[in-house]
């Protein structure tokens, strides 16, 4: 178990960085990481869900919470309004990056589950069974958890975001819903996608102004 918590802290170290227009260049490095998973991926599985630990248990069931939309949204709302509210222009910025990443990087997820069919390891004991109705690949929980911290983490020069969605995978593989090439799928989709969206100073924004707020629609250069 300390292994596969390690290796989620070694992604957040080595993960491309907040340089401009890397999103191709982490594209391929997550190409290559999904690959390099599959084959380990029941190995993994097996070694979270039997490894005995309230730690690890009471950790996945926390950090689980940072990949949950319900929980999520709400969160850069709030974040966003409190923006608005102490005249941040660039915390409310980043928040409405934040929700659009999280919405493009849903949209796009929810999507490649309908089209993968791959069968949670809830479902099967094998990484490589698909069927109609099955929506494994990637996850969701860390797609979006990647997305949003991307931006945060883009926007105010920390990689230490990363921890969250690193946690989220580590929770979603901990509850036996997700295989480790999931987990690696969605956070390099999140990450793309967070990325983007930062580079291209996102789509709509509003910002506070002396004598109320002004609305912003465009893409930046």
């Amino acid at each position: 178990m300390k292994r596969i918590f390690s290796f989620f802290l070694l992604v957040v170290l080595v993960f491309p960085g907040n340089k401009k227009k890397d999103e191709k260049k982490a594209l391929v490095y997550g190409g290559i990481a999904v690959i390099l998973a599959l084959p380990l991926d029941s190995t993994v599985r097996h070694i979270a869900i039997d490894t005995k630990s309230e730690f690890a248990d009471g950790l996945a069931e926390f950090s689980n919470n940072f990949g949950d939309g319900k929980i999520l949204a709400p969160f850069v709302v709030l974040t966003g309004t409190s923006g608005l509210i102490f005249k941040d222009r660039k915390l409310v910025r980043t928040s409405f990056e934040a929700l659009e990443s999280f919405v493009i990087a849903g949209a796009i997820a929810n999507t490649l589950k309908t089209v993968t069919m791959r069968e949670r390891p809830s479902v099967s004991d094998s990484p490589f069974s698909f069927s109609w109705g099955n929506r494994s690949f990637p996850s969701g929980h860390v797609t979006v958890a990647s997305a949003v911290s991307t931006v945060f983490a883009r926007e105010y020069n920390c990689r230490a975001f990363y921890i969250i969605p690193a946690l989220t995978a580590f929770a979603r593989i901990r509850k036996n819903a997700h295989w480790l090439s999931d987990t690696i799928a969605g956070f390099t989709l999140g990450y793309v996608v967070g990325s983007y969206v930062v580079r291209k100073k996102g789509f709509f924004t509003i910002y506070p102004t002396k004598d109320g707020f002004e609305f912003i629609i465009g893409i930046g250069g």
